[in-house]
């Protein structure tokens, strides 16, 4: 059971993400969140449903959604939305849920942290300093057993 990685990606764009562990067949990070991104929006168009997780052979891509309005654009129908994307990259084994519990909670948090305002303008150094945060709200779950094991020796 492990997090490989998390990410948070506005439109498809990436702001912040945190990697725990590197793979030998890693994807460029700009690749990824284009793919993250078009799966979405083929899950939103083809089905009519939010993308909330989609298994590899050896890895499971977990995701959670935040639709966020320009500020002062609230009373109009018309008005753009913007995608935010929390996505972690998980061992095929960790539960689910527990990483989905977790998510909502970080991004909860981010949401808290920035304003909207500041999620929609703002660079992503800006926000390089919540991924301290995602390691304590994921805390259990970033560690593979064998180096849980060896965190206790």
């Amino acid at each position: 059971m492990a997090i490989y990685e998390l990410g948070l990606l506005l439109d498809g764009k990436i702001l912040l993400e945190k990697k725990y562990y590197d793979s030998k067949n890693q994807l460029d990070s700009e690749l990824r969140a284009g793919l993250l991104s078009a799966i979405d929006g083929f899950a939103k168009e083809a089905f009519n449903t939010e993308l909330e997780s989609f298994t590899l052979s050896s890895y499971t891509i977990v995701a959670i959604s935040q639709s966020l309005l320009e500020p002062g654009s609230y009373q109009d129908k018309n008005a753009p939305t913007h995608r935010l994307m929390m996505f972690s990259i998980i061992d095929k084994i960790t539960e689910e849920k527990v990483v989905k519990k977790l998510m909502n909670e970080a991004l909860n948090q981010f949401l808290n942290r920035y304003s909207t305002i500041d999620i929609l303008s703002r660079e992503p150094k800006y926000f390089a300093k919540f991924a301290d945060r995602f390691d304590k709200i994921f805390s259990d779950l970033i560690l593979k057993t064998e180096h849980r094991f060896e965190s206790i020796l």
